[in-house]
């Protein structure tokens, strides 16, 4: 097959693809089964902080070994090295470029540190030992998501599915694919959305605000966040604004809950703001210290300033073959994205303020962004991973079955694509760039073609199932089951909505 031929893919290649494809798929068989076995659990889990210790554990064990074997996707790991040398050359001036080829400031930060010690111990970018200083802040970040989603699990479940949960995202590849397989920064923005996610859900303005922020300043795909966070946000502020003309409470009474969104949704907007900008003064991007300049270059410029239709994403460009290629200068790439902010909104708001349900307003999160990555130009191999997870986030709310069949199959699309992709680039070793076979994409490639129109149909029952439970409040759950096949049978069968 082309993709195995053309790009220096080998043997060894093919044979982790298919290990880590068959791993996922037992993953996934293995998350159903204790689903089914907790779905009526209402006991207490003993030594929960040990068992939840020893998951995060495992997951850690496991993505060292990934992380110390493959060094990933040449052109990401350099955009850290590159910030690392450039610490080491100009300390924290000068560090400058385009939003795709430097790390955002949240990002930045955090490598201050690691790079830093990678600096006084003076390391090259090829030693294993650099490596490790690149990928651990991203293990953390993979491991703090687990977290996320225990919380919002333990909070909105049960003790025993929570732990479930967790240890499914410890251990599916993935979820660790983007971090220590490709390295790649979306990692931090996937657990800043996990985050802002789970305080949506607990109705917390302010940390709902801050994380959303962050996300939004890690990574270019955390903007997509924001239509939710918003809509979110300003619903409640007008109705406390309402409450406040009808019922005019006097003294501290307006920090009580009917009204004190009129005060902390603003605050926390300006707040939150205000405390990224000052963090990411450290990194002079562009030379400006304009606030103005600095909300531009990060968050809007690039929302219509992309070199492809997509690089070997799941997307509907992929399916065109416009995969890799530039778009034309006539291509009315601001007229795009007003477009499809407006689509984005409309949909958020109109089922949100039907039905106000905070467990809705995750999934339609995970829809926002599902739909981002579908059809939207600029893409990777690797920029789904954030769906995922909240996607995941949002079963833990809503504990509809049909949720975990978009997860599966998407999931699965997800590791055979990037794998596949990182493959055909000769990417997938350890080796020192110049040993590589090919650094650079072959193009279109008949797996992305076949896990994008899967990943397209996915996407069209999502949009069916998060009408269908955001309009109605109808939910398809697991029935309790004690044995293997019965939790197969249990998740494939078609009952009437509750």
């Amino acid at each position: 097959m082309e993709f195995l031929s053309v790009g220096g893919a080998s043997a060894s290649d093919a044979a982790i693809i298919a290990v880590t494809t068959v791993f996922s798929v037992l993953c996934f068989i293995g998350l159903i089964v204790l689903l089914c076995r907790f779905a009526d659990f209402d006991g207490k889990v003993k030594n929960t902080v040990v068992i939840l210790s020893a998951v995060l554990a495992v997951g850690l064990v496991l993505r060292l070994v990934f992380a110390l074997t493959i060094r990933g996707n040449r052109g990401d790991y350099g955009v850290f090295i590159n910030a690392i040398n450039n610490l080491k050359l100009n300390g924290t001036s000068g560090y400058k470029g385009d939003a795709s080829s430097s790390l955002y400031p949240m990002v930045y930060l955090v490598y201050l540190i690691f790079g830093g010690l990678a600096n006084a111990m003076d390391l090259s970018a090829h030693d294993v030992s650099m490596q490790f200083m690149v990928k651990f802040p991203l293990i953390i970040a993979d491991l703090l998501t687990a977290f996320a989603v225990y919380k919002v699990a333990d909070r909105y479940t049960n003790r025993a599915m929570a732990l479930t949960l967790a240890g499914f995202v410890c251990v599916c590849p993935i979820f660790f694919i983007g971090s220590v397989i490709w390295c790649s920064p979306i990692t931090f923005t996937v657990m800043f959305a996990c985050f802002a996610c789970y305080f949506l859900a607990r109705k917390k303005y302010a940390p709902t605000i801050a994380f959303g922020m962050l996300a939004a300043f890690s990574g270019k795909e955390g903007i997509y966040l924001f239509p939710a966070v918003c809509v979110f946000s300003v619903f409640h502020l007008v109705r406390a604004a309402r409450n406040i003309r009808r019922d005019k409470p006097k003294g501290d009474a307006i920090l009580s809950a009917d009204y004190r969104a009129v005060i902390s949704v603003p605050v926390s907007f300006v707040l939150s703001f205000t405390a990224v900008y000052l963090l990411g003064l450290v990194m002079v991007h562009s030379h400006s210290y304009n606030p103005f300049k600095y909300i531009y270059e990060f968050l809007l410029a690039p929302l219509a300033d992309w070199k492809y239709f997509t690089v070997d994403g799941l997307s509907v460009y992929s399916i065109f073959n416009r995969s890799g290629m530039t778009a034309g200068a006539r291509f009315p790439s601001w007229l795009f994205v007003c477009m499809f902010a407006f689509i984005i909104f409309g949909v958020v708001g109109v089922v949100y303020f039907t039905k106000r349900n905070r467990a809705t307003m995750v999934l339609l999160i995970a829809f926002s962004l599902f739909t981002m990555q579908v059809y939207y130009p600029d893409t990777t191999a690797v920029s789904m991973q954030g769906t995922l997870a909240v996607m995941l986030v949002a079963y833990a709310l809503n504990r509809d079955k049909r949720i975990l069949y978009v997860l599966f199959l998407v999931g699965l699309c997800f590791a055979i694509n990037s794998l596949t992709t990182l493959g055909n680039m000769g990417q997938m070793n350890n080796l020192s760039d110049y040993d590589l076979v090919n650094v650079a994409t072959s193009g279109i490639k008949a797996v992305t073609i076949v896990c994008s129109v899967i990943t397209i149909f996915a996407h069209l029952y999502f949009t069916v199932v998060t009408v269908s439970i955001g309009m109605t409040g109808q939910r398809r759950m697991l029935e309790p089951s004690r044995t293997i096949g019965g939790s197969i049978n249990e998740f494939f069968s078609v009952k009437r909505d509750k």
